[in-house]
């Protein structure tokens, strides 16, 4: 690279992670009214939890680094922070239903 140059990072695609992101937040506010109409059984809690854990390890993390590397587009930067915002307007049922809490901001 010629001192010209300037190194810049492809930005990536994060439509997926997001659309899955948010479905699993939509998930989460339906399983919590269902839950108040007639309790949810411990299998489907379990089920849930692995959906949900594995959301948070993986899709979650994946944009957490993707952030923390500069590899977001303005716009997908904004729809990143405000994943973050929905996520923690989730806390309470999160707690109730004993889920893995979210750490969505990096350093």
């Amino acid at each position: 690279m010629s001192a010209g140059q300037k190194h810049t990072r492809a930005e990536v695609d994060i439509d997926e992670d997001v659309e899955l992101l948010t479905e699993q937040t939509k998930a989460l506010k339906e399983f919590g009214e269902k839950d108040e109409e007639e309790p949810i059984s411990e299998g489907q809690r379990y089920d849930f939890s692995i959906r949900w854990g594995t959301m948070l390890a993986g899709r979650l993390r994946r944009l957490v680094h993707y952030s923390s590397l500069g590899l977001l587009s303005h716009a997908d930067e904004r729809r990143f922070h405000a994943l973050c915002d929905e996520l923690r307007t989730l806390s309470d049922l999160i707690d109730r239903f004993e889920l893995a809490h979210p750490v969505a901001r990096h350093g």
